[in-house]
């Protein structure tokens, strides 16, 4: 015999949690974006490499926020499903999926006009952004599994979130060595080009 088992004070403060997670995601998915499009790098080049990191960003958020999305229907589903069975409310989690815009890229006074330590801090700024991206998908995840929940209907919802929370950290890896390697790129050029 299985125990199912559902406290709904649990998981009602576990989607709140998430809401707010996925909240605090999205903040930092925009200033990422508005990093990587107002370093100081200003003329013709300056343009394009801004443009590529900021789409990199945008990308990323908007594949990320795909995935919060999926996150959210995957308990909400599994938390229907168990309110139908057994009573009480399915727990709904708020996701704004609506893509994150890229900011205006500055193309300065027609100067050139770069600031290779402001490039170089780029990239730790952006690990950052994305760490914290990161601890909000893991601590999410870990709030999920702590609910007072049992039963298959837990299990499932904690699987698929699972799924989708590896994919999302490994996308999340991927362009951190991206932004990384067109800033290392960007920097070669630049000093190369002032010898």
């Amino acid at each position: 015999m299985a125990v199912i088992r559902v406290n709904p004070a649990s998981i009602v403060q576990y989607a709140s949690f998430a809401t707010q997670q996925f909240e605090r995601i999205r903040l930092d998915l925009q200033l990422l974006t508005q990093d990587a499009v107002t370093v100081r790098y200003f003329g013709p080049n300056a343009v394009g490499f801004k443009t590529e990191i900021g789409q990199i960003a945008v990308d990323f958020s908007r594949a990320l926020l795909k995935d919060l999305g999926q996150i959210a229907e995957a308990v909400s589903l599994a938390t229907s499903n168990i309110a139908h069975a057994l009573g009480g409310a399915p727990v709904r989690i708020a996701v704004n999926g609506s893509p994150v815009a890229m900011p205006a890229v500055d193309a300065g006074d027609g100067a050139v006009d770069i600031d290779t330590a402001a490039l170089e801090e780029l990239k730790p700024s952006v690990a950052r952004r994305l760490g914290t991206v990161d601890a909000a998908l893991q601590e999410h995840l870990a709030r999920l599994e702590a609910t007072d929940w049992q039963g298959q209907a837990k299990l499932g919802a904690v699987e698929a979130v699972g799924r989708f929370t590896a994919a999302a950290r490994a996308r999340t890896q991927e362009t951190r060595a991206s932004v990384a390697r067109s800033i290392d790129q960007q920097i070669q050029s630049v000093l190369a080009a002032d010898r």
